[in-house]
C-alpha cells in the first residue's frame, strides 16, 4: 500500500510502497486410521499431531499497469498442531499453524509535497506474525478422500521505519491482514513403499472476505484507517511423504513440502482521518501476488 511516512531533514512527507503477505502452510492425512468396513457404528479414535515448518514468503506489489512496487522475501520458521476425529469413512481435524519472524522487504519513496523525492529505493525489515486455523470434514473412498472446511488467516505485519541517503527518514508501519476463507481439497494416495508412502494433496480456496487495517503508529495524528481487499481464489499442492512407525503405538512422521499462490485485488480507496476529522489525503493498497513454497514435519499419535 502507500501508507505516508516520516519526514527527513528536509522536512518531506515520505512514503514507502507497502506490502501484504499470506501464507497458508495446512496437511490432511486422513487415511491412517482405517476401520473395520464390516462395523459401521465402531466407535471413532483421536488423533493429535504437532510439528514444526519453514515457510518461504514471497510477496510483490504491483501498479495498475503491472509496475513493481514492492516486495517482501524470506525464510520463517513455524509450527504446527492440531487433531483430527475418526469414524469408518468419515473424518473431521482442527488445525492450526503459526509462523513468528521476520523477512526483507524492498521498496519505494512516495513524497506529497516533491515529486523529486519520490521512487527513492528502500531497504528494511518486516516483522511477521501469521496465524491460520482451519476446520475440515472429509470423505475417504476406495482410492482417494475428499474434503471441504472453512479457514481464518490473520497476520500482524510491522514494516520497520529506516533512513535513505544517510538523511531521509522512512517511517515504519504497522498493518493487519485478516480474511475468512472456504476450501474444497482431494487427497491422493501415490506411491507405497514398505511402511512408507507419498500423497498427492490439492486444495482449492477461496476468500469470503479480505480486509487490512493500518495504524500509522502516531505519525501525522493519523487515525487508523481499514480497507476492503475483496475476494479471489487460492491453490495449494502438497507431496506429504509419510513414515508408519514399526510399534502400533509409536508415533506416525510425516515430511511435507508444499507451495501455495494466490492474489489480493487492488483495495478501496480511504480518506484519512485525524481525530475522526478529515484530511483530504488518501490510503490504498495496491494488488499483489503472493507465491510462497516450505516443508513441515510432524508427528501424529493416535489417541
Amino acid at each position: 500500500m502507500l501508507p505516508p511516512a516520516a519526514s527527513g531533514k528536509n522536512n518531506e512527507n515520505l512514503i514507502s510502497t507497502l506490502s501484504t503477505a499470506m501464507d497458508k502452510s495446512l496437511k490432511t492425512e486422513p487415511v491412517l486410521f482405517v476401520p473395520d468396513p464390516a462395523n459401521s457404528l465402531q466407535a471413532s479414535q483421536l488423533e493429535l499431531f504437532v510439528g514444526a515448518s519453514l515457510m518461504n514468503l514471497g510477496y510483490t506489489e504491483f501498479g495498475r499497469d503491472g509496475t513493481w512496487y514492492d516486495d517482501e522475501i524470506g525464510v520463517l520458521p513455524g509450527f504446527l498442531l492440531g487433531g483430527t476425529l475418526y469414524w469408518p469413512n468419515w473424518y473431521a481435524s482442527l488445525e492450526l499453524n503459526a509462523y513468528l519472524g521476520d523477512v526483507g522487504y524492498r521498496g519505494q519513496t512516495q513524497s506529497f509535497k516533491s515529486p523529486a523525492l519520490s521512487g527513492l529505493p528502500i531497504n528494511s525489515r518486516s516483522d511477521a506474525n501469521i496465524f491460520d486455523t482451519t476446520a475440515i470434514a472429509g470423505y475417504r473412498f476406495s482410492a482417494l478422500t475428499l474434503y471441504a472446511g472453512v479457514g481464518y488467516y490473520f497476520w500482524r505485519r510491522n514494516i520497520r521505519p529506516t533512513t535513505i541517503n544517510n538523511s531521509l527518514q522512512v517511517a515504519g508501519m504497522l498493518e493487519f491482514y485478516s480474511w475468512s476463507y472456504a476450501l474444497l481439497g482431494m487427497h491422493v494416495p501415490m506411491l507405497s513403499m514398505g511402511t512408507s508412502r507419498i500423497s498427492l494433496d490439492v486444495r482449492a480456496t477461496r476468500m469470503l472476505q479480505a480486509n487490512m487495517e493500518v495504524n500509522f503508529l502516531g505519525y501525522g495524528g493519523y487515525d487508523n484507517a481499514r480497507l476492503n481487499l475483496g475476494e479471489d481464489w487460492g491453490l495449494r499442492l502438497a507431496l506429504p511423504w509419510t513414515f508408519r512407525s514399526s510399534s502400533s503405538n509409536g508415533p506416525t512422521i510425516t515430511i511435507e513440502p508444499w507451495y501455495t499462490r494466490w492474489n489480493l485485488n487492488r483495495s478501496n480507496a480511504v480518506e484519512l482521518m485525524t481525530k475522526g476529522a478529515y484530511t483530504g489525503s488518501v490510503v490504498q493498497e495496491p494488488q499483489s501476488e503472493t507465491r510462497n513454497f516450505g516443508v513441515s514435519l510432524y508427528f501424529r499419535f493416535l489417541m
